[in-house]
């Protein structure tokens, strides 16, 4: 978080309005940018496994009668203590992360109380069948689970199932879209049949930039996807899309939904429309909020800054504790930053530590990084139109995130990325909400080993107590809407890159 988690993954936020919002007008993601490619590659070259494809599997597990999986409106109304289990409460911030990096997984395992292996999508693109394919052969998956097993016994292994949707690669049937609900019933049992299969803890669901219309029909699946692993006392995990507090709500009605969509966000794109945080955090154990992409990796509004610093953290959490349950609220942040031109149009880089370390050597490093001061201190700040044309945006604002402003190749430039400075500030403003943890994304062998060190502290209860912040927060359902036209909402068209931040060069 997811964001992604990807951008998993996916991922970016939303939209900045000048003004005292930085979060309104033009378009940036919730999840990972920038990083389409990359997944592409990750996926569909490996073994791909579903249901009725895996030995030893009858035919008749990956079928699916319409409706086999029951959906009642009574459904939603079924008290909370009976919906979500108890297992894994007393552990008062726990740390998670999602992977693809297997050997660096092996190697810090120890260090978190959960994990979600980034190794399931969705077969077929602009249509679904309810198929499931994954990044690990069978052989693979009993041997990876039983090892990390042994390395940490306590350790929660929730895989995660990943798809961004765009104009190539749609979320519909798998969730009962187009009237297939025996396609979602499909898409459920594979689903189902690798928890139980793999013996996992639980499944993480990351269906990302879904438009509107879905919103009613994701809620369904989540509602039955719910009740199937609460019976087996399995754990729910969903990411979901960063909302921050509107200035002015409304109401918006999207052609396909007999419910308005109540906009009391300020995030005006199709990802977080489908993502009611109240709502899913009556069915999931976690809601894992994809913070990062703040800044995504484009040279159009907000430009160059830092993926998710504290400023915009807050104001997130602040959203989101007033609609979930502060225990099942999780913060995912990024271990990676972008490497932006700020005179002329050269490409934009995903950057880790190692890469960092690299390019301090060429320039000048600043932590914190106050914007402000850099353009009025700097001479030539006068040629940097990426960046200053932009410059309201970090108007009386200082990051916590470290950046390193260079010049290569007769450009100059500014990277901004994540250490263990900035990875420790961001968790004492985590750990003072007193939420249920954290995630990454992602799990790689480039990020500052001092991450590891801090989380070492945290697993053995060695870290300084944080003052608790205790102003209240308020009751959504006490804000007072204003109704709007009954126009469809409006629906960004631009792309959206998807989730899955790898190695850039």
């Amino acid at each position: 978080m997811v964001f992604i988690i990807c951008t998993f993954l996916f991922l970016g936020i939303h939209l900045l309005k000048k003004g005292d919002s930085a979060l309104s007008n033009e378009n940036f993601r919730s999840s990972s940018i920038g990083i389409v490619d990359e997944i592409r590659n990750f996926f569909p070259n490996q073994k791909t496994t579903n249901s009725s494809e895996t030995e030893n599997s009858s035919s008749t597990q990956s079928e699916s009668k319409s409706n086999f999986f029951s959906f009642n409106k009574d459904d939603q109304d079924m008290p909370e203590a009976t919906l979500l289990p108890k297992a894994d409460e007393n552990t008062s911030f726990r740390a998670s992360t999602w992977f693809s990096d297997y050997e660096a997984m092996k190697k810090t395992v120890h260090l978190y109380n959960e994990i979600h292996p980034f190794i399931y999508g969705m077969k077929g693109r602009e249509t679904n069948n309810g198929d499931l394919y994954s990044s690990w052969g069978s052989s693979q998956k009993h041997e990876r689970i039983s090892e990390l097993r042994k390395l940490n016994p306590n350790i929660k292994i929730i895989p995660t199932i990943f798809r961004w949707e765009n104009k190539y690669e749609k979320i519909s049937e798998n969730i009962g879209m187009n009237g297939r609900n025996d396609i979602r019933d499909k898409h459920l049992s594979n689903i189902l049949y690798e928890l139980d299969t793999y013996g996992y803890d639980g499944i993480d669901i990351d269906y990302e930039g879904m438009s509107c219309e879905k919103k009613e029909k994701f809620e369904e699946f989540i509602v039955i996807l719910s009740k199937e692993i609460h019976k087996r006392g399995k754990i729910l995990s969903v990411a979901v899309h960063p909302k921050t507090p509107a200035k002015k709500e409304s109401m918006k009605a999207c052609k396909g939904l007999k419910d308005k969509i109540k906009m009391d966000y300020a995030e005006n794109w199709r990802g977080p429309m489908t993502h009611d945080y109240a709502f899913l955090a009556k069915y999931a154990d976690r809601i894992k909020i994809m913070a990062y992409e703040l800044h995504p990796r484009k040279y159009r509004n907000p430009g160059p800054g830092p993926q998710a610093p504290n400023t915009w953290i807050k104001s997130i959490i602040e959203y989101a504790k007033a609609r979930v349950p502060a225990k099942q609220l999780y913060m995912a942040i990024p271990t990676y930053g972008y490497d932006w031109a700020l005179n002329c149009n050269s490409k934009i880089k995903s950057v880790y530590y190692q890469d960092a370390v690299r390019k301090k050597e060429f320039g000048i490093h600043r932590q914190p990084t106050n914007i402000d001061q850099i353009l009025a201190n700097t001479k030539n700040s006068s040629s940097w139109i990426n960046l200053s044309k932009f410059s309201w945006v970090h108007t009386g604002k200082t990051y916590e995130d470290p950046s390193i402003w260079y010049k290569s190749e007769g450009c100059d430039r500014v990277a901004f990325y994540m250490n263990r400075k900035a990875f420790e500030d961001k968790m004492n403003l985590l750990r003072q909400y007193d939420l249920g943890g954290f995630s990454f994304w992602q799990l790689i062998s480039d990020n500052d080993p001092g991450i590891n060190d801090y989380l070492e502290l945290l697993v053995s209860n060695k870290l300084p107590p944080v003052e608790k912040i205790k102003e209240p927060v308020q009751d959504p359902n006490k804000s007072k809407v204003e109704p709007t036209n009954p126009e469809e909402a409006k629906i960004d068209s631009q792309d959206h890159s998807e989730k899955f931040v790898g190695k850039q060069g």
